[in-house]
């Protein structure tokens, strides 16, 4: 069956006193995972949970957000996954628009959902872990002491709903994706293979585990029997560290993170032993050219791959790094089971070099937008589904992903993708990171703004950056203005906020 308990449960009998999980140095074995699944299931179904309810869980990473995602699978109560670092009315829009019924989250989380509570009078279950209980509250593990170790006598269909996972929100409300066992089952199996990945491999989860891409990595890792070593927060050195320390062999990584880690400083970098990494894996955004070569210089005999996907689609395009250098800013072929095609606004298909609207269906899509039939159908081309991304494919197969429809400006009628810019300005040394967004112009419509972080040291100015694209980019696509900034606006999940830059300067 390909459900996520079921995968837990029979590893518990394949590798019962191997360990599955560690965190902050504690270990848990596959059988331990198993029972306090088990403990997290019965203590939910004598609640009166069903199958079909659904539990939010609001919590940095740790171990616990694993047998809860195993305890909830085997009695089909669906997860609803919450970012920590959402505020009141957004944690309050998901709780509502999901219908969940329960909330497990982190005793330092316990404010803000005491803000929301009062309003959402349909969760009866709050439990909170490292924690204390109150009239409301329940703390995590007394409530796992209620429950009992045998297993859940609950069927549960690999097609029922696995998790609501709601979209970064970048645009509008935050949806909910509706994603099923199936889904999540095959496409771990699909990326265990195509990523060489086995029972003797160890997986770092050092992306949050509510974002639909760590997601996948630690379900792969765990379907085959392996290890995951789990980051509660991202700390560029603490990777090196443990990868020495726990001969970590792969690990998924949005390209903010590696290009932290390939800016680390060389003495700090000379500490570690970083052999054993095998696989490196990048999604999220556009992993920049420059530092592609910087993590394969760093790391030695890794492969690197960078794939393109969503919560809705999990993983569509995939290239690995062999690629890379013959296919630059390629995000590859199709992955396993996927159909992609590249529509104009009439919806048909374009010729190799002309850019169009990307489509895909495969085994591994959504079901739907949970209550939100108008977006679905919105987003479905006779079987095949779209995020709103613009491609290119060329003669030889090889896939490109131009650059967010919404995210294109559009300077003296000449349509201007910000993606390619972004590519050129990423390979100047004195800039840690980058957006460029289009800004009003009285004359053109819109003209090219790159808002630039410099790295520590790196003294530029506005005519530097904008010398610097001289031969490299047509005259219309060089930045006409440069801000510099500390920080560009991301969402959890690494992607820049690209709406609250245009914001800033009055431009939707």
């Amino acid at each position: 069956m390909l459900t996520f308990g079921a995968v837990i449960k029979q590893n518990s009998m394949r590798y019962k006193n191997k360990t599955a999980v560690i965190f902050k140095d504690s270990k848990m074995t596959y059988d331990e995972l198993n029972i306090r699944a088990n403990k997290i299931a019965s203590a939910f179904l004598s609640r009166g949970y069903q199958k079909g309810d659904k539990v939010a869980v609001m919590l940095k990473n740790h171990s616990v957000y694993i047998e809860i995602m195993a305890g909830l699978s085997k009695i089909g109560v669906i997860l609803v996954p919450l970012s920590y670092r959402m505020v009141g009315p957004e944690i309050h829009y998901i709780l509502q628009n999901s219908e969940s019924r329960g909330l497990i989250i982190a005793d330092e989380y316990k404010d803000i959902a005491q803000e929301v509570l009062p309003q959402l009078p349909q969760i009866d279950t709050i439990l909170v872990v490292n924690g204390s209980s109150n009239e409301q509250m329940v703390e995590y593990e007394s409530f796992l002491s209620l429950g009992n170790e045998s297993e859940p006598n609950i069927e549960v269909d690999e097609k029922d709903t696995f998790y609501l996972g709601y979209t970064s929100g970048t645009t509008g409300k935050p949806k909910g994706v509706i994603i099923s066992h199936r889904s999540r089952i095959l496409i771990g199996i699909v990326a265990a293979h195509e990523y060489k990945i086995d029972e003797s491999d160890v997986h770092l989860v050092a992306g949050p585990i509510y974002h639909a891409a760590p997601w996948i990595f630690l379900v792969m890792q765990l379907i085959v029997g392996g290890t995951l070593v789990i980051h509660e927060s991202f700390h560029p050195e603490l990777v090196l560290k443990d990868i020495e320390r726990y001969k970590i062999t792969n690990t998924f990584m949005v390209p903010t993170m590696y290009n932290f880690i390939a800016n680390i400083n060389e003495e700090i970098k000379a500490k570690y032993d970083l052999s054993s990494m095998r696989v490196l894996i990048s999604a999220g955004s556009a992993l920049p050219t420059q530092t592609k070569w910087d993590i394969l210089n760093f790391f030695k005999n890794v492969d690197l791959h960078e794939f393109y996907g969503s919560t809705e689609s999990a993983i569509t395009l995939n290239i690995k790094h062999s690629k890379f250098l013959q296919k630059e800013r390629s995000v590859g072929h199709p992955f396993p089971l996927v159909e992609c095609l590249i529509l104009n606004e009439e919806k048909q298909p374009v010729a190799p070099g002309e850019i169009g609207e990307l489509y895909f269906k495969s085994a591994y899509l959504l079901d739907g937008y949970y209550n939100n039939s108008e977006a679905t159908t919105a987003s479905f081309y006779n079987g095949y589904f779209t995020v709103g991304d613009m491609a290119i494919k060329d003669e030889e197969g090889f896939y490109y992903i131009v650059d967010r429809k919404r995210d294109m400006l559009i300077s003296g009628g000449v349509n201007i993708y910000p993606r390619e810019i972004e590519e050129v300005l990423y390979s100047h040394p004195g800039i840690l990171d980058v957006a460029v967004i289009g800004v009003p112009d009285p004359v053109w419509g819109e003209s090219v703004k790159a808002v630039v972080v410099p790295k520590e040291g790196a003294n530029l100015t506005e005519e530097m950056i904008i010398q610097y694209c001289d031969g490299k980019l047509a005259g219309y696509k060089k930045p006409k203005s440069v801000d510099f900034v500390n920080e560009l606006p991301r969402n959890p999940s690494g992607k820049i906020l690209k709406n609250v830059l245009r914001e800033s300067y009055s431009i939707n």
